[in-house]
């Protein structure tokens, strides 16, 4: 009685007394039903969700199967599109090897899985990419995508129209419509660069995303984003030989009328002619400029369309010292548009000096590793400072 007496004397006191209390009498109660070690209850784990890989496996393999056999699926879901695709493309030899799965698996059972991929077009070597694919909680392919910095194939990206001539092919996501105007363009092309560049077994290919060309060609975004169209490696090598295809902004090319749009993808069949992108020897402001010298051999444009931003350059600073060099053709330039004007003229003035045959022969000597000094002089009997300088009356006359 004293004890507790004591304690309930002190306030400071009171709270840890009863505490004691509370743990004798626990402890007596524990002692009298002949309880054992304590052991604190498992907490109850949400059931885990698991990817069914068996069966997204076996989608692939549909998928492959699929497009070896030509089969035309109906129905708008991802694997039939691709295979849809593919069939009116022409893809060979597809092989889908699943690799694992990639980010957690939700609730529903659908994941995400890396997949390595390879496949073969017409004309094309095999190409491999590893691949996003996404499956439902049944192992159906719902779709597919690419990471950063790797090419997404415009027939696993959505449904596409296909137009073909004998030296054309175009893939297109957009209506019928807007397909048959690019199959337009790419056949003029076509017709266009053979009057000047001899040809002979020509072959262009368009490709046109719905949006932009980053993801198409593996870029970081917006790289492309003020671009009407590249032309490049299907690869994505620069080896000497290897097919070119030209890919297309709808984004920018939208914005144009028939005539610009021609004279972009007249502009780019060149570089697919001359295989420029694997050409490391001519000048970048000859294989720029000659491309547009060829796609506006014929307009009856006036200056201020065709060269109206470099001619107002001119008014406000003069004439550029020197020709364009491969840093002014920077996609993210601040005057991106003028450099090529700037190169189109300098090869409107060498065709002045010496004729279209003259300008062709020095771009094919260039082409073949001929020092643009000596290339200048054989074909027009002078060098590089007389052509600059004619060049530069050239833009300033034009300025005025």
């Amino acid at each position: 009685m004293r004890t507790v007496g004591h304690l309930l004397s002190r306030p400071v006191a009171i709270g840890t007394a009863l505490v004691l209390v509370m743990l004798i009498a626990g402890f007596v109660g524990w002692r009298l039903t002949g309880g054992g070690e304590y052991v604190a209850p498992t907490p109850s784990a949400a059931p885990t969700v698991r990817a069914d890989t068996v069966a997204g496996r076996d989608s692939l393999e549909e998928l492959v199967a699929g497009v070896r056999d030509g089969a035309k699926p109906e129905g708008k879901g991802a694997a039939a599109v691709a295979t849809r695709n593919a069939d009116a493309i022409g893809i060979e030899g597809l092989s889908a090897r699943y690799v694992a799965e990639s980010g957690n698996v939700d609730e529903d059972g659908s994941w995400t899985a890396d997949v390595d991929m390879s496949w073969r077009a017409p004309g094309d070597p095999t190409l491999s990419e590893e691949l996003k694919v996404g499956f439902d909680g049944d192992g159906e392919i719902t779709g597919f995508s690419a990471d950063e910095g790797t090419r997404m194939p415009l027939w696993l990206s959505g449904p596409v129209e296909v137009r073909r001539t004998g030296s054309t092919l175009v893939v297109v996501q957009a209506s019928a419509e807007q397909a048959d105007r690019y199959a337009e363009l790419a056949a003029s092309a076509v017709k266009q660069v053979r009057t000047v560049i001899g040809w002979d077994r020509p072959r262009l290919v368009l490709e046109v995303p719905a949006s932009g060309l980053d993801s198409a060609l593996g870029a970081q975004p917006s790289t492309y984003s003020s671009v009407a169209a590249v032309t490049a490696t299907v690869d994505g090598s620069s080896t000497a030989g290897s097919p070119l295809h030209v890919w297309v902004n709808q984004d920018v090319i939208g914005d144009l009328d028939s005539p610009g749009a021609q004279v972009v993808i007249t502009h780019e069949a060149v570089h697919a002619a001359t295989a420029a992108p694997t050409n490391p020897h001519r000048p970048m402001w000859l294989v720029e400029g000659y491309a547009d010298y060829v796609a506006l051999r014929d307009t009856t444009l006036p200056l201020s369309k065709t060269a109206g931003q470099i001619l107002a350059q001119v008014r406000e600073d003069g004439p550029p010292k020197h020709l364009p060099g491969k840093a002014e053709f920077n996609t993210r330039s601040e005057h991106f548009g003028a450099e090529y004007e700037a190169a189109w003229l300098a090869c409107v003035v060498l065709a002045e000096a010496g004729g279209q045959e003259a300008l062709v022969d020095l771009y094919e000597q260039t082409g073949r590793g001929v020092p643009l000094e000596r290339a200048l002089r054989a074909s027009f009997g002078f060098g590089v400072d007389e052509l600059t300088a004619r060049w530069r009356t050239h833009l300033s006359d034009s300025a005025r």
